[in-house]
């Protein structure tokens, strides 16, 4: 069985420089191409993928790259084909349900998303060998997908036009990771996914840990200044920002220099990291606190991340069929729009909102998550055209507690 997902942001975040880069890739999306987002580990790549895959309204398919992948990973297979003679008495009977079950092509993830024209998400995909790759080439540039010879079937697919792929990857000097071929990449629009702004880190820290402001303000500092130090730029420095903010929280850990719990667990986080050797790391760690007492990083001090609370939010996804969005208690811009629209058109597909009100698909999306998680729509999900959304039925809530 083959798991068709309707990618469902909860929370995303929504700074300048995310807006920028998912604005774009969406652009190139609705134009027919395929995109590329590559960047070091942690720099959000296939959160975004999944973000832009939900704001293209149509279901998805989640592939990860894997070196021990081969083309009939990509495309589907014989089922039986691996079946063995056992004892020569019984040969003949044994082929005869060879053969019979070689009648029986089961498609893979990309031969499905191809002809149904789903959303294909590729994470990872160099850790997979290009010659696997190979197949992708003649399905994005001459709409067809060719498959293996056979009597019983056409050796080809034709791409629905509403097929499309989302690729990600890390840098190829990454252990594990492939050359990718330049033909591949000629077919592909790619977006480089840098480091994460400080804005930007602040944010998911914020709202992912739940930890104060000017604790996440310190915290993405430290990180951000320890890694400079370092020369550490193989990966981002969000993922130890949120285990040092998450682990802070939790267990009520004063975000101070001069803490000696927090100087542990800074310690046990970052040393391991740093791309110089061990005492360096630390001796380079201690002289960072000592500058940071004397030089106070707080959010006290005056500083561009100061934000409005209704551009919140954090990277994080549930892949579950039905919407799982939480929603701040302050009404999403367009809710009321949407929600009055509704009212009168009965149903509506996100695209139909978007162009009616004359607002972006990110608006669109975002107010319809709003409004499903408040109960007062419902979204009738289809793997053949993209989600229908409806005012509730039964009015568990008046459109004024928006």
């Amino acid at each position: 069985m083959t798991t068709v997902f309707h990618a469902r942001p909860r929370r995303f975040v929504s700074t300048p420089s995310v807006d920028r880069v998912a604005a774009r890739a969406l652009r190139y999306l609705q134009s027919g191409y395929s995109i590329h987002l590559r960047g070091p580990a942690g720099t959000g790549k296939t959160t975004l993928a999944l973000h832009l895959a939900d704001l293209l309204s149509r279901p998805m398919m989640l592939l990860f790259g894997d070196d021990e992948f081969k083309t009939s990973d990509l495309i589907g297979n014989q089922s039986g084909y691996t079946r063995k003679k056992v004892v020569d008495n019984y040969i003949h009977s044994v082929v005869k349900v060879e053969d019979e079950l070689r009648q029986n092509w089961v498609d893979s993830r990309l031969t499905l998303a191809c002809r149904e024209g789903f959303t294909l998400v590729y994470d990872e995909f160099n850790r997979s060998r290009p010659e696997v790759n190979n197949v992708l080439l003649s399905a994005l540039e001459e709409k067809l997908l060719v498959l293996p010879p056979s009597n019983n079937r056409t050796e080809y697919v034709r791409v629905n036009p509403n097929f499309r792929a989302i690729f990600t990857s890390n840098p190829e000097e990454y252990c594990g990771v492939h050359s990718t071929q330049d033909a591949l990449l000629d077919r592909l629009i790619t977006i480089h996914m840098p480091e994460p702004d400080e804005l930007t880190q602040q944010e998911i820290v914020v709202q992912k840990t739940e930890i104060d402001r000017e604790s996440a303000l310190i915290i993405v500092r430290l990180v951000a200044e320890f890694r400079h130090r370092t020369n550490t730029d193989n990966a981002s420095g969000l993922r130890s920002c949120l285990m040092l903010a998450k682990i802070c929280h939790e267990h009520e850990i004063l975000v101070m220099p001069e803490n000696s719990e927090f100087r542990d667990v800074c310690q046990d986080i970052l040393l391991s990291r740093a791309s110089v050797p061990m005492n360096k790391a630390t001796q380079m760690l201690w002289e960072l606190f000592n500058d940071l007492i004397c030089n106070d990083i707080s959010a006290d001090k005056p500083s561009d991340l100061e934000v409005d609370s209704h551009t919140l939010a954090a990277i994080d996804f549930d892949l579950e069929p039905e919407p799982a969005m939480t929603v701040a208690a302050e009404q999403v811009p367009h809710e009321q729009e949407v929600y009055n629209y509704l009212q009168q058109a009965q149903n509506a597909r996100p695209s139909e909102i978007e162009s009616a009100l004359g607002i972006s698909r990110f608006q669109a999306v975002n107010a319809l998550h709003a409004l499903t998680e408040k109960g007062l729509l419902t979204a009738q999900n289809s793997v053949e055209q993209p989600s229908v959304y409806q005012v509730h039925s039964s009015p568990l809530q008046q459109v004024e507690s928006l």
